[in-house]
């Protein structure tokens, strides 16, 4: 310690402090924690969801979540920034969309990239698959979307039979081959691979096309089904035997107040509010009611230093009170 320090601090009573004995006390408690907490109030270890086991499982909802791609109805068709150009579906608040200054840096376009791509693939093997494409492309952007619009529709009433997703009979184009070329893509256990654009390369680190195609019907129903919806608990409510993303439950919490979860813009809203929070704790000590005012009022630091008031002080002012 510097003769400085040493002034600085003369006159009060200093103890010993061996902060590795206390990280090393606090990590054992918050272990032991960890463990009884993770016996008592577990998540389910659900299986992740694959395109395989959806597509022999569930070979209707299979299909409709493919065919709502060229139908227009998944979400992901009119989400927005950063993967489609529905700029007047960004969130905002006060008339402002922070997700326009951004842009698109993840483009889609659903149609293309979730089937067609995709299924051109398989075409290489499959000459039903092949033809169906090709009578698509020759459509236009009308007829492609009656086609998978009706067809989308009638699925509701569709049965599986031998196999076979059977709908009663319309003017679907090409459209059901082509479903039916996704399904056999999804039972080989394929649809991941051939979703990826970057499939080929040694390396698969970007999973972001195949997290998005079963992410509005299909994962939601699996979430539902084990209670893990975000208006029940929130973003940080994981599945699996290992810790979820914890850190999320500032961010959950808001969730649960119902004007945030019901407002389309309610990702933006939570988002502006934690970085409210962040600011205000990152300028406290420039803050003049919070850094000074605030403080003394509330005499916190009187119950963190509940030893040096107890002891120390008086101690220090007795020996003050008799060199003065």
């Amino acid at each position: 310690m510097s003769r400085r320090s040493e002034a600085y601090f003369h006159g009060i009573p200093m103890r010993p402090y061996d902060l590795i004995r206390e990280g090393l006390i606090v990590f054992g408690v918050i272990t032991i924690l960890v463990i009884i907490f993770a016996a008592i109030f577990s998540s389910p270890d659900y299986p992740t969801v694959r395109g395989e086991d959806v597509a022999k499982r569930q070979p209707i909802a299979f299909t409709k979540t493919s065919v709502s791609f060229l139908s227009g109805d998944s979400g992901i068709s009119t989400y927005g920034p950063p993967y489609t150009r529905d700029f007047d579906d960004a969130q905002k608040v006060l008339g402002i969309a922070p997700a326009k200054w951004f842009g698109v840096t993840i483009p889609l376009n659903p149609p293309v990239d979730f089937v067609i791509k995709p299924l051109e693939r398989v075409s290489v093997f499959d000459k039903g698959v092949a033809a169906a494409l090709k009578t698509y492309k020759a459509a236009s952007p009308k007829q492609q979307l009656n086609w998978a619009s009706a067809y989308f529709k009638v699925l509701d009433k569709a049965t599986f039979v031998n196999g076979q997703v059977k709908v009663p009979n319309g003017n679907y184009g090409p459209v059901p081959t082509m479903a039916a070329g996704m399904l056999n893509l999804g039972r080989a256990g394929l649809l991941e691979g051939a979703l990826q654009s970057d499939a080929r390369l040694p390396y698969q680190l970007n999973f972001t096309k195949s997290l998005l195609f079963f992410q509005d019907d299909v994962d939601h129903s699996v979430a539902n089904s084990l209670n893990l919806l975000g208006e029940q608990w929130g973003l940080s409510n994981e599945t699996g035997n290992y810790p979820g993303a914890w850190w999320l439950w500032p961010y959950a919490f808001w969730y649960q107040i119902p004007a945030i979860a019901s407002s389309p813009n309610g990702d933006l809203i939570v988002g502006l509010i934690m970085l409210a929070i962040f600011l205000v704790i990152f300028f406290v000590p420039f803050i003049p009611v919070l850094n000074g005012l605030l403080p003394r009022g509330l005499q916190v630091y009187k119950w963190v230093w509940r030893d040096w008031y107890h002891r120390g002080r008086p101690a220090v002012a007795e020996r003050e009170r008799k060199a003065g």
